[in-house]
C-alpha cells in the first residue's frame, strides 16, 4: 500500500489507537467517515454546479456504493 506516513509515525499511531476506549475508537471513526463523505459531496457539488442537491446524494451513492436511486416522482406505488 502507497502511504505517505513513516514507518516510526504509523507505530505511534497504533499506539495511541490501542491506549484509545473501542467507543473513542468508534467515534473517531465515525468522524472520520463523515469527513471522507463531506469531501467527496463537495468534489461532485464542484463537477456538477448545476445539479441539485437530491441528485447529488444519488450520484453519490452511485459513485461510492453501485447503487441507483429513482427519484420519488418515477417510484411506483407499493
Amino acid at each position: 500500500m502507497v502511504t505517505d506516513t513513516t514507518l516510526s509515525a504509523q507505530e505511534r499511531q497504533h499506539e495511541i489507537f490501542k491506549r484509545m476506549s473501542g467507543e473513542r475508537r468508534l467515534l473517531l471513526a465515525m468522524s472520520f467517515s463523515d469527513q471522507i463523505r463531506d469531501i467527496a459531496m463537495e468534489g461532485l457539488r464542484r463537477r456538477h454546479p448545476s445539479v441539485s442537491e437530491e441528485d447529488l446524494k444519488a450520484l453519490y451513492l452511485k459513485e461510492m456504493f453501485g447503487v441507483t436511486i429513482t427519484h420519488r416522482a418515477e417510484r411506483k406505488p407499493l
